[in-house]
């Protein structure tokens, strides 16, 4: 890990000074340091107990695989997945393993080693997402009905503990960028305000950075909540990786933040579903907070996906600075490739700012590439469709006319020349200017957020009706508009809700749900229910 100049080095760091100390003893602080950065203790200790061949007589019921390798009928699905993702998937019985719920051997030394590495002073692993971390900390942090600020558009799962554990939210409008269907930052004077009108308020949640690689100037927006005395909670699940080059800090823990989230598995090298917690609060209760979390920790946890988190650590503390070097190299080739195409283009960070804040120091991650098709004739839709079918190319998402690429760890130059020769032949086809008058936010793209006329869980729980979103003709229910909603529906990816319950439904977002249903793009809209092959929705009775 890079340390910029004048930071504090956390956790069992070599602090030395050239004028005294020998060339072996400066060999002698690097060994040792480079030891124990790359000691995974948990992961060798599975490994050391898979190798040791133990017969099991306990869960999980296919015993290292032995239920199926021998099947004339799923014996294909064993040798598909691999001995050793079986013989992997042990028991809680299996007590060298430590314990997930309550750790004090290889488990709770792994984790401390990832508190170094990504400089908090603790963390915890979480097995069920950053989905299921969010939630773990609105509880710790608010108990039952505590006042939290929160980005309107946050992801999903901040809306969903506002519901469960009955959080008074003020809701912070988040900036639309609906030329190109993207959700920004929330304006950094509208956090300041919401600061300081709700005095009362515990805890500030914001996204940083997001799907599509904004992230916050956060010094000024921690220290303004950290005067006040409220807590502050980021969402990295997309910025696992922001400690490990210069380039891309400050991250939120160097910025002050209390509580960080993060999906170790969405750019780094763990299983999906893999993520940490990382804590700097000053005032942290670890046995309050260990409650919170084991209420939504499973007893039966994955153990690959808890050293998969053990490893991708170690990855980063000792290679990091070099993969991501590596990284931004392809993404620099990736730009310059696609603006050669003539008609595929990379946005800029000024294509995708709205004005409203563009002085607001926000900056972009560069292995996040959002690309405008516009000009090739195609929808994003079409054109992700052609590359996945003609050349065998996943990509990570589509607007209405832009696509996402992630460079991730697991990037490689060879699939640069596979992308980039895909991409220039579909440019082939020829340009497509846009016509004059054509509008700049079409029905599919993002509708601005609508305002919440009742709070998130009295609007969940209370008595609620199915209405349909659509009218037999074709139009959109007008008996929809100006209602309330009492569920949360949410285009998915990205996951963050068109609407929440309590949230008012105006004609654009009923228009923008019925186009995303319609559309065939290939996005789930969670919240909505098929009635005779027609949508519903719960409104507010």
């Amino acid at each position: 890990m890079v340390e910029p100049e004048g930071d504090t080095v956390e956790g069992r760091a070599e602090l030395l000074d050239r004028d005294d100390i020998s060339p072996g003893q400066l060999c002698r602080h690097i060994r040792s340091a480079v030891a124990r950065r790359a000691r995974t203790p948990f992961a060798d200790t599975l490994r050391d107990y898979v190798y040791s061949a133990k017969d099991a007589w306990h869960t999980p019921g296919h015993c290292g695989g032995d239920s199926l390798r021998d099947s004339p009928w799923v014996a294909d699905f064993y040798h598909m997945m691999g001995e050793h993702i079986f013989n992997t998937d042990l028991s809680v019985s299996v007590q060298s393993l430590d314990s997930l719920l309550e750790p004090h051997s290889v488990i709770q030394e792994a984790q401390e080693l990832a508190a170094e590495a990504f400089g908090a002073q603790h963390t915890f692993f979480v097995t069920n997402g950053t989905s299921t971390a969010n939630k773990v900390i609105v509880q710790h942090l608010l108990g039952a009905g505590g006042k939290v600020i929160l980005d309107q558009a946050c992801h999903k799962s901040v809306h969903h503990a506002v519901i469960l554990f009955g959080a008074e939210p003020v809701y912070l409008p988040a900036s639309v960028n609906s030329r190109y269907g993207m959700y920004g930052p929330v304006p950094q004077k509208h956090v300041f305000d919401a600061l300081e009108q709700h005095p009362e308020a515990r805890l500030l949640v914001l996204t940083s950075c997001t799907y599509d690689g904004f992230r916050y100037d956060l010094a000024p927006i921690i220290a303004a909540a950290h005067e006040r005395g409220v807590k502050v909670l980021i969402d990295e699940a997309w910025y696992a990786h922001g400690r490990a080059h210069p380039a891309f800090r400050p991250n939120a823990l160097d910025c002050g933040a209390d509580y960080v989230t993060q999906s170790t598995h969405k750019m780094l090298s763990a299983f999906s579903q893999a993520s940490m917690i990382h804590v700097a609060d000053p005032d942290f209760d670890e046995h309050r907070f260990r409650e919170n979390l084991n209420m939504h920790t499973s007893t039966s946890p994955q153990y690959a996906m808890i050293a998969s988190l053990d490893v991708a650590r170690k990855q980063v503390s000792l290679e990091g600075y070099s993969q991501l070097q590596r990284c931004l190299g392809i993404a620099t080739r990736l730009r310059e490739g696609i603006q050669k195409t003539g008609v595929f283009r990379v946005l800029e960070l000024e294509d995708m700012l709205p004005a409203s804040l563009v002085d607001d120091g926000i900056r972009l991650d560069p292995l996040k590439l959002s690309v405008d098709v516009s000009a090739s004739g195609m929808s994003a839709r079409e054109v992700q469709l052609a590359l996945f079918e003609d050349y065998g190319i996943q990509i990570e998402k589509v607007t209405h006319n832009t696509f996402t690429v992630l460079v991730t760890l697991g990037a490689t130059q060879s699939k640069v020349l596979r992308l980039l020769n895909a991409l220039q032949k579909l440019a082939r086809r020829g340009p497509v200017e846009p016509p004059e008058d054509a509008p700049e936010a079409p029905v599919s793209a993002l509708p601005p957020l609508s305002e919440f006329v009742r709070l998130p869980r009295e609007a969940f729980f209370g008595p609620a009706r199915e209405r349909a979103l659509d009218r037999e003709d074709g139009g959109i229910n007008e008996a929809l508009v100006g209602a309330i909603s009492a569920d949360q529906v949410v285009p998915y990816p990205p996951g963050i809700p068109a609407l929440n319950p309590g949230q008012l439904i105006t004609r654009e977002v009923a228009s923008f749900l019925l186009a995303q249903y319609r559309s065939g793009n290939g996005i789930e809209l969670h919240g909505l229910v098929e009635r005779g092959g027609r949508p519903y929705l719960r409104v507010c009775a």
